[in-house]
């Protein structure tokens, strides 16, 4: 009896090794088939190996595997089912070392194969992403952020701990399908580190947030304005709020207050001149000037005041100049618009005579803010969204302005300067 029990015991244990032995075996041949490059058979026979309890919890299975659907992926790069492949490989890969950090496989090639899989995730990523297949676009780039976290996550000095790019354009491909609460979740991060690339992501996150009565709002707000001082769009938000809230002492009071704690604040005091100008000068839902406030002209002369107080802080900045120059060049034009309501009459000639010597000091007050604002952007070789509208419109201003004058020279080299403005753009 015991005889037998020890017979029983020695056959299984025959039998549990024959078939350990079988699955080694398959790992070997899957390691062999890669290597003839026979994928198909490789992949069942890994796949068998990778299942099986005597082989699932080797390093070297998931290895092989991560090799075997690495390579099947480079095959069917140009398909879909490529990158599920590539899926496959990493989980693979990421077994591996989760069971032996060490493994030796890995070690040799410095996790190549993952980082890699970085460069292949991003390819399909941008390429779905301007084909606007934003939905595989957006997954894709996951993938990009997945493996970066991870290489990072092996502290050996791979990846980053960031991917800001990889989140710049995981929101990205969010937004441009729509989905802008997720497209905020990952904008946000960005806005965490204060991130600079792009004003446009704080413009997706306060029109969440605004429409959302989020708290995080104001303190966006307040960041995005220190971070693109010179980007109007987010002083005429902070006006829109405050005006919805029927608060517009209390913006000008937090300015206000801004400055006087540091005068030297560059950015608070051109904050601080572009809302007296935007007081000053309301527009309606069309961007055209609507109705003045009673308080016109104090706001008026405390906008160029504090504009000049801005460009005496920092002359080469453009962002006031070219704001004190539009603001007088559109006084100008609406005194023209005025003056074109006028009839013939003697008293009404008279008036328009008035009217065109008013116009002529206000161009004249315009036209050096202009021009400077005109030759700082001229020098740069390449320019950002706002600084492009900055320039074509100093230089339809200037237009306008030599042409009134009848210098046509001027007028001409400023034409040609609009029509190349484009190869500007930062690429």
């Amino acid at each position: 009896m015991q005889l037998k029990t020890i017979l029983v015991s020695l056959l299984v244990t025959s039998a549990a090794f024959s078939v350990s032995q079988a699955q080694t075996k398959n790992v070997n041949r899957a390691k062999d088939k890669l290597q003839s490059g026979n994928l198909d058979e490789a992949k069942d026979l890994i796949n068998e190996a990778a299942v099986d309890s005597k082989t699932a919890d080797k390093a070297e299975t998931w290895y092989i595997k991560g090799q075997v659907y690495d390579a099947l992926a480079k095959k069917d790069s140009a398909s879909p089912a490529g990158l599920l492949y590539l899926d496959t490989a990493y989980t693979a890969y990421t077994k591996c070392m989760s069971i032996d950090p060490k493994y030796p496989q890995m070690l040799l090639t410095s996790y190549r194969p993952v980082s890699n899989m970085y460069v292949t995730y991003w390819q399909a990523a941008a390429n779905a992403f301007n084909n606007k297949d934003y939905k595989n676009a957006f997954e894709d780039f996951k993938n990009v952020k997945k493996v970066n976290d991870y290489l990072y996550g092996l502290s050996m000095g791979m990846g980053s701990k960031l991917d800001t790019m990889a989140i710049l354009n995981i929101g990205n491909a969010a937004f441009n399908m729509g989905e802008k609460d997720s497209a905020a979740y990952y904008y946000q991060q960005l806005a965490d580190i204060k991130y600079t690339g792009q004003s446009f992501i704080y413009k997706v996150l306060l029109s969440q947030y605004r429409d959302k009565n989020d708290e995080k709002y104001l303190a966006v707000l307040d960041e995005a304005k220190a971070l693109f001082p010179s980007d109007k769009d987010f002083a005429d938000e902070e006006i829109s709020y405050y005006n919805e809230k029927h608060d517009m002492n209390k913006l000008v009071q937090k300015l206000q207050d801004e400055v006087a704690k540091d005068p030297n604040d560059y950015n608070a005091v051109l904050n601080l001149a572009i809302t007296y100008d935007n007081i000053a000068n309301p527009k309606n839902d069309s961007g055209q000037l609507s109705t003045p406030p009673a308080n016109h002209d104090e706001l008026f002369q405390k906008a160029v005041d504090t504009y000049k107080k801005a460009i005496a802080m920092k002359p080469d900045g453009y962002a006031a100049n070219f704001n004190l120059g539009l603001m007088y060049y559109n006084a100008a034009a609406q005194i023209g618009k005025e003056m074109g309501q006028l009839g013939s009459s003697t008293a009404e000639q008279t008036k328009q005579n008035v009217l065109a010597k008013q116009q002529d000091t206000i161009l004249n007050q315009a036209t050096p803010y202009l021009e400077k604002a005109y030759q700082i952007l001229d020098a740069k070789s390449h320019l950002d969204p706002n600084e492009i509208v900055a320039y074509k419109n100093a230089i339809i201003g200037l237009e306008g302005v030599y042409a009134r004058q009848n210098e046509m020279d001027k007028y001409n080299e400023l034409k040609k300067k609009l029509a190349d403005a484009d190869s500007k753009a930062q690429q």
